[in-house]
């Protein structure tokens, strides 16, 4: 019997991870949709640093050869299990998964699924889950951030501290960014930070202690690590917390207990994607909550670059070539089940 080509879709699957690994575009069958799961055919899907690491064999996750990159995505609702009640087959949304995302069809289970505003293109939404997300978890989950306090955001131009910077103006809170591009992030993120201080290990704790009247940050939401990481604990208010969110920078110095023990500070890691799974009730309702800030306008994901699917070596080029660590988009084309 002939298969019907709406049960096969495009698929970037890797055949072999190293420093140039083994990739195509190959075609392959429809994935089956359990009764909790959602079935999405993506229009773009976002590639991070992970799926570079990933490919390459570098990353914790190590999937089984051949396997399709990609951690998000957004698009169309194709098919839904029976118990799934929040979203409906031509649904636009976003998806979230550990891999799989850069195909013509993807499942993941149903809190890793939100719908997205009408206003909210595709390419844009593929970009937004993971980094928003880790930022709500950091400000919300770890930080118990309050209106009012002072957060310092590292990483700003970043995805994460992008969004971390615009999440807590709009939970009311003052902004200081710590950037090494002081002029850029004043221009780029201006209607959500406060105050921007040089990145400089020698005069950090100062000036952060002079842009917030010597009070310091409550919150220090850190995604760079290295040498900073120790200054930030002396530039932090008095009960203030510290959510350790990644390494850009490299492994971090010691922190020295002393300065965490006479301002009761407290010290927080942060692996958001463990929520998809220990939490993913959490998940959602973050999700939920954060597109309704995008639906509003309180939250503004900048505009990604888009490569087509058979350009992904083009695409990991521009990637690790962006001074800003903008995130680059696959768009899909010839989705399944359309």
């Amino acid at each position: 019997m002939k298969t019907s080509n709406k049960t096969l879709v495009p698929a970037l699957q890797v055949h072999g991870c190293g420093e140039a690994p083994q990739i195509t575009v190959d075609v392959i069958p429809l994935p089956s949709c359990g009764s909790l799961e959602v079935m999405v055919a993506p229009r773009a899907a976002a590639l991070h640093f992970a799926d570079v690491l990933m490919m390459r064999g570098e990353y914790q996750v190590r999937p089984t050869l051949p396997f399709i990159p990609g951690m998000e995505a957004a698009g169309l609702v194709i098919k839904v299990g029976d118990k799934v009640t929040h979203v409906r087959e031509g649904d636009r949304v976003l998806a979230m998964t550990p891999y799989g995302a850069m195909a013509g069809a993807v499942v993941v289970p149903e809190a890793h699924v939100a719908k997205i505003p009408d206003s909210m293109a595709f390419s844009v939404a593929a970009t937004f889950g993971i980094a928003y997300f880790t930022a709500y978890a950091a400000l919300r989950f770890r930080a118990h951030l309050r209106a009012g306090e002072i957060v310092l955001v590292t990483g700003a131009r970043g995805g994460v501290g992008r969004a971390a910077a615009q999440l807590a103006k709009a939970m009311g809170a003052r902004v200081v960014a710590v950037s090494r591009d002081v002029e850029s992030v004043r221009r780029e993120l201006c209607e959500c930070v406060d105050d921007v201080v040089e990145a400089d290990s020698e005069t950090v704790v100062e000036e952060v202690r002079r842009v917030t009247g010597g009070r310091g940050a409550d919150v220090v939401v850190d995604v760079v690590g290295g040498r900073l990481l120790g200054r930030l604990v002396r530039a932090t208010a008095w009960e203030g917390r510290l959510v350790i969110v990644g390494f850009a920078a490299g492994t971090p110095e010691a922190l020295k207990p002393g300065h965490l023990l006479v301002k009761n500070i407290s010290v927080a890691g942060l692996q958001s994607t463990d929520y998809w799974t220990r939490h993913p009730a959490s998940l959602q309702a973050a999700l939920v909550d954060l597109l309704a800030l995008v639906d509003i306008g309180a939250l503004s994901v900048p505009e990604p670059r888009e490569f087509p699917l058979d350009e992904v070596d083009t695409a990991v080029h521009a990637l690790e070539e962006a001074s800003d660590r903008n995130v680059v988009i696959l768009i899909e084309r010839g989705q399944g089940g359309e």
